[in-house]
């Protein structure tokens, strides 16, 4: 990691946390910078960016810099993160929400009726499966992880958004069947789906997420294939089945899903890369 001028510690501003962040790699470091300095200083936002020279003094800002300059993500630093509008806290023990998967969850909510019933499976912070109940005030979930520590996680997100009456969470295997066939009008996952050989040459922040919601080890194709043999049991006839993936790994879920009697489509997500591949039951 590039040293830091002994002065730039001394004296935090909003330029000086930037050149720092910069030199480090960060590669949105103003972003990053004026994050960091809202949520330590307390200041609003407009308020840093109308003097970006003047010393910021915060609680706990130093150290969240220098762990930003060692590229942890900033999600963790702050806690934090938002997802489909709504605030998650999030932690190592799960990945962050990221913006491709609103997709899914939009697939998800799309395709439950009134009064429907969606299964979440690999659910991490619980985004999916909170962010679709509270979206949908009708409809009930599950959301089902390998983490016990993902799951506890998952909980304090329903009870931030309010929908823990309506969200339950359970430890599951995705490659366990599920117990009771028929239960659900859609599942959706974002299971690992990182190749080992994609895994060699991430960016440095991924190396703070954990690597057994990043990557099955091998082709990252094992627990798609485990979730779509899942998700054909567990949901009603004519419910949907929808799963996230690579943009690279399109055409191999789609004939996992035809292998099942499928037939899927494809979307693409905000960046126009191939996402989540669906199918009606």
């Amino acid at each position: 990691m590039p040293k830091t001028d002994p002065a730039e510690r001394r004296k935090l501003t909003l330029d000086g946390i930037t050149k720092r962040l910069e030199r480090a790699g960060v590669p949105d470091p103003r972003f990053d910078a004026l994050c960091l300095a809202e949520a330590f200083t307390g200041l609003p936002r407009a308020a840093i960016l109308a003097d970006r020279s003047r010393e910021l003094c915060g609680g706990g800002l130093e150290a969240a810099v220098a762990r930003r300059e060692k590229r942890e993500p900033l999600q963790y630093i702050l806690g934090e993160w938002e997802f489909m509008g709504l605030p998650f806290y999030v932690s190592p023990s799960c990945l962050i929400p990221r913006p491709d998967t609103e997709l899914l969850c939009e697939t998800a909510i799309r395709a439950l009726p009134e009064g429907g019933r969606l299964l979440d499976m690999c659910t991490g912070s619980g985004c999916v499966a909170v962010a679709a109940a509270s979206r949908r005030p009708d409809v009930t979930a599950v959301g089902a992880d390998i983490s016990g520590d993902a799951i506890s996680t998952a909980v304090k997100n329903a009870e931030r958004n309010g929908v823990a009456d309506r969200v339950s969470f359970v430890i599951h295997d995705v490659r366990t069947p599920w117990e009771t066939a028929g239960v659900f009008d859609a599942a959706a996952a974002n299971p690992p789906y990182v190749t080992a050989e994609e895994m060699k040459s991430l960016e440095p922040e991924l190396a703070f997420e954990p690597e057994l919601a990043l990557t099955d080890g091998g082709d990252g194709l094992s627990l798609i294939r485990a979730f779509v043999s899942l998700a054909v049991r567990a949901v009603k006839k004519s419910g949907t089945v929808a799963v996230e993936h690579g943009s690279l790994q399109g055409e191999k879920v789609r004939m996992i899903f035809r292998e099942r009697g499928l037939d899927p489509v494809t979307l693409d997500d905000i960046g126009g890369n191939p996402r989540v591949t669906a199918a009606v039951i």
